[in-house]
Parts: structure tokens; C-alpha cells; sequence
């Protein structure tokens, strides 16, 4: 995908310099300051922004990441993994969702609605809003959502808090209008950093989204589930890799937009040296014998020099520090490795400040239709789906610069010994879907709140500092900055929550 990145430079220069806000009345810029502003780079924008830059990456990497036991270890997970709250990291989604990407897809659409020309620039704006808004809604529960954005052109500055259950049923209704809104002899898309102008993979994210969304409702609302699992097959799914929704990021540090911000915040400190494998994902992985344990982690002593045959991939248990319980490592020869390097670290792959972040992929919609057809929505084979998604994700970590292929015979050998069981298979394949979404903290926690897979195993909270006793927290708390700005609306949420800004009470949908 070909971009000019000097004039990108400059776009977002712009950008950052006049879009930072925190105030709802600031949320959309004046037309009349930006008439010049060219619906692609709107587009582009909104897009960078979802993870483009460190600060996307804090909730990822102290948030999410530990809280579905992928990784721990390093001072800031404390928040994942022992459930002790930072507002700074809880307010980062909400503050850049809203402040930056929604801001420049909800000024697009308002200038571009009345132009026939620009209808296909309209309907990718709805499918990025609806993915942008399903995460937020997916992380915070009732929020801004009809009002939102738009308080320049309809003097909305204190937008009310939509339910969740009405912003889904708007998802499914957004999804199926931006689908057949796209028109190929109107203007082609330009500047598209994400599918690069090509309408039909447009069309194949807003059903695999549209799956993906109708899977979250499986255990509150299984009629609507099925009816919209079974309308997004119809209308034609991610096929390959190739459909994969992904953002391209190239390699720039801090402060530039252009750098993956998962790999910033690795970057920094070196945090990927005390992102250490959680026993709840490396022992999975050992137990399958899943050759992608090698993709995900290294173990290296002092010299840098490859010591996991020693170690077979020591972890780290939930809520531990990387200096909780030290002690060298001595392995089966005898061999004394030093505490500092006993355990295994994240693959610094993924602190490649160029490295691409997958929002969603193909690996994902072959699972999300195995769940489907093992519910009986649609009638499809779940097994096929299932080795076909398992397949999927090995391939899709190719994507990651310098990470090696996984040799096909290995690939080949452990399709083959899963197979769906019954009675497991819901189980089977969201534990395998656990496995495919790292480093997608956002979805797994998720998947996992909406699955209940992968089991949580006890967090080990030396110190006694987890502040829900060790409890895993079910939603991210509203920004503090709401109880001033949007004080009524925001209080009217919290009513519906039990009148406290509370971290413990799931989300509409989060029914075991």
C-alpha cells in the first residue's frame, strides 16, 4: 500500500494541533476551517489514530493484555493483572476514540452527506464508526453514541448515554446500510490506508464485523445472535488473509502516528523485556504442543544466546512482578540460570515499531463461523471452519517483520490433531480463538468476558495490593473528566449500574 508520508507528516501535524480536546463542544471541527480537508485523509486519520502513536497502546499493553492472562511481569500490568485502577491507561480508549477518530468520521459524513459522488467514503465512515464504537461500548458499556461527534452541527455538547443493547441493534442496522450504500461507479476512495480504494473488501469487514458483534450477543439475546450471524454469512465474509482489517504502521517512535503504538509502549524502557509470558497462555500452548509458543516468546540469557531448552518457556503466574519469588532457575542438567533471565519474554517482533496491528482477520471470522455452525445458525461444517481458523493464525503472524514462517509440516500436524469434540467445541474453539487474537487485547478481553474461555487461573497478589481482591474487573470505568463535563448524563449511567462508577458490573451483554 503505497502513502506519501511527507504529506501525511504534515496532515497530522494539522491534526493533532487542532483536534486535541477533552470538551464534547469541541468535538467536531468547524466546516468552515476545514472545507479543504479531503474525505480520505479524514479517513486516514480516524484509522492511524486506533493505534497509531504510544498512548494506543497503554490499555493494550497494561490492560488488556494481562487481564486475559497472555502477559505480566512489568510494573505497569499491575492494572491487568492484580486489578489496581490508573485512570491514565482506563481513559486512553475513550479520550482518542472520541477526540480524534470519531471526531474526523462524524465531520466526514456531515460535509460529504449531501454529495452523491462521495457515497463510498459515507458507508466505509459508518463500518469504522461502528468498529470504533463497538469497542468502546464493548469496554465501557452505556455510552455517548446517537449524540456523539456531532456537537458542532447539532449544538449537542452533552451527549446522553445510549444503552447498549440499542447501540448493538444501530450496529447491525449501520453495517447493513454502509454495505449496500457502496456504489462502484461513484468515486473511488482515496488515501484509503486501510483497504486501498477496494470496495469489496469494505463490504467483507462490515459482515465479519457483523459476525463478529452477533457471536457477543450468544448468551443475552441468542434469537437476535442467529439472525444477524445468519444475514452476515449471507452477505459474504472475509475468504483469506488478504481481507484481513489491519493497520499498516511503518517505523516511528514517539510521538509519531505512523509507529504501531503497541510497539511504542513496548519500546519504552524496554518494557519487552519484562513482558513475560503468563503461565495461563504458555502452559495452553505446551499442552497442545503449539509450535507458535516459539512466535509469541523467547527465553535468552544474559548474552543473548538461546537458552529455551533449557527453560521450555518459564512463566511467570498471574499478578507477579518479574522480581516476585526470586530465585535462579536450575535446569534439568544442572544448569543455574540467573532470575533475571530465567523467564520467557515477549518476542521483541512485536515491539517493531513497524509492525502491522490486526483489528480483525480472517483467522477470526473462520472461528467466529465454526461458533456458528456449532450453533446451529448456519449450515456449515464447525470443524472445517474451526482447522481452517487455526490454520488462518499461523500464517497471519507472518505479518510481523522478522518473524519466521511456521514450517508447514508442523502446521499441518497439529491441524490435524484438533478436531472439534462434542460437547467442547464452544470451548475448543475459543480457546484456539484466545490463541489467534494476541496481541488484540481489546477483542480477547471480550471474547473472554462473553466465552468465559480461557478460565482465569488465581491471580498471586504478594504485597495484598489488588483493589477488587483479585476479582477480574468486567468494564473499564467511565473518565473522571465525564462527572464535570456530562455530569447529568453521566450520572444517569451510572444509575443504571447501581449509581456507582463501578468496575466490577458487567456490560449489557456479559451474561454466563
Amino acid at each position: 500500500m503505497k502513502r506519501n508520508c511527507y504529506i501525511l507528516v504534515l496532515f497530522f501535524i494539522s491534526l493533532v494541533m487542532h483536534s486535541c480536546t477533552r470538551d464534547f463542544e469541541q468535538l467536531n471541527t468547524d466546516p468552515t476551517k476545514g472545507a479543504s480537508i479531503a474525505p480520505g485523509q479524514q479517513l486516514a486519520a480516524a484509522a492511524y489514530y486506533m493505534t497509531g502513536g504510544r498512548e494506543t497502546g497503554y490499555p493494550n499493553l497494561y490492560l488488556f493484555l494481562p487481564r486475559v492472562q497472555y502477559v505480566n511481569g512489568a510494573w505497569g500490568m499491575r492494572s491487568g493483572t492484580k486489578y489496581i485502577r490508573n485512570d491514565f491507561y482506563n481513559d486512553r480508549i475513550w479520550e482518542i476514540y472520541y477526540g480524534k477518530s470519531i471526531k474526523q468520521l462524524a465531520d466526514m459524513i456531515a460535509r460529504c452527506k449531501d454529495d452523491q459522488d462521495l457515497v463510498n467514503y459515507i458507508a466505509a465512515a459508518r463500518i469504522l464508526k461502528v468498529y470504533l464504537f463497538s469497542v468502546l461500548t464493548d469496554c465501557y458499556g452505556d455510552i455517548p453514541y446517537s449524540q456523539a461527534g456531532v456537537a458542532y452541527y447539532q449544538k449537542v455538547y452533552t451527549p446522553v448515554y445510549d444503552r447498549q443493547q440499542d447501540i448493538y441493534h444501530d450496529f447491525f442496522k449501520e453495517l447493513d446500510e454502509a454495505v449496500k450504500q457502496f456504489d462502484a461507479s461513484k468515486q473511488a476512495i482515496a488515501n484509503d490506508i486501510v483497504y486501498n480504494g477496494a470496495i469489496e473488501k469494505w463490504k467483507k469487514l462490515a459482515n465479519s464485523l457483523r459476525l463478529r458483534l452477533a457471536v457477543r450477543l450468544s448468551n443475552v439475546d441468542p434469537t437476535t445472535a442467529a439472525q444477524e450471524a445468519a444475514a452476515a454469512y449471507k452477505g459474504g465474509l472475509m475468504q483469506s488473509s488478504d481481507d484481513n482489517f489491519r493497520m499498516l504502521h511503518e517505523a516511528f517512535n514517539f510521538p509519531d502516528l505512523r509507529g504501531n503504538g503497541l510497539s511504542q509502549s513496548l519500546s519504552e524502557s524496554d518494557t519487552y523485556k519484562y513482558t513475560i509470558g503468563c503461565s495461563t497462555f504458555t502452559d495452553y500452548l505446551k499442552a497442545e504442543q503449539d509450535p507458535r509458543i516459539a512466535s509469541f516468546f523467547v527465553n535468552k540469557d544474559a548474552n543473548g544466546n538461546d537458552i529455551t531448552s533449557l527453560t521450555n518457556y518459564f512463566s511467570i503466574q498471574p499478578g507477579l512482578y518479574w522480581w516476585d519469588q526470586w530465585a535462579d532457575f536450575v535446569a534439568k542438567n544442572g544448569t543455574v540460570i540467573p532470575h533475571g533471565n530465567k523467564f520467557c519474554t515477549i518476542n521483541p517482533v512485536f515491539s517493531s515499531l513497524g509492525a502491522s496491528f490486526l483489528h480483525m482477520g480472517y483467522a477470526e471470522t473462520e472461528f467466529l463461523l465454526a461458533e456458528a455452525a456449532a450453533k446451529n445458525w448456519i449450515a456449515e461444517d464447525a470443524n472445517v471452519h474451526y482447522q481452517r481458523g487455526i490454520r488462518a493464525a499461523m500464517k497471519q503472524l507472518e505479518m510481523y517483520p522478522g518473524m519466521p514462517a511456521i514450517n508447514q509440516q508442523q502446521v499441518d500436524d497439529f491441524v490435524n490433531a484438533h478436531v472439534l469434540s462434542a460437547g467442547k467445541a464452544i470451548e475448543q474453539i475459543n480457546m484456539q480463538k484466545w490463541v489467534a487474537l494476541f496481541p488484540n487485547g481489546a477483542e480477547a478481553f471480550a471474547n473472554q468476558r462473553r466465552s468465559g474461555f480461557p478460565a482465569l487461573q488465581p491471580v498471586q497478589d504478594v504485597g495484598g495490593e489488588s483493589e477488587t481482591n483479585k476479582k477480574p474487573f468486567k468494564r473499564l470505568f467511565y473518565p473522571g473528566t465525564e462527572a464535570y463535563n456530562n455530569t447529568t448524563n453521566y450520572q444517569d449511567a451510572l444509575n443504571r449500574i447501581g449509581g456507582q462508577n463501578d468496575w466490577m458490573k458487567p456490560v449489557w451483554w456479559d451474561k454466563q
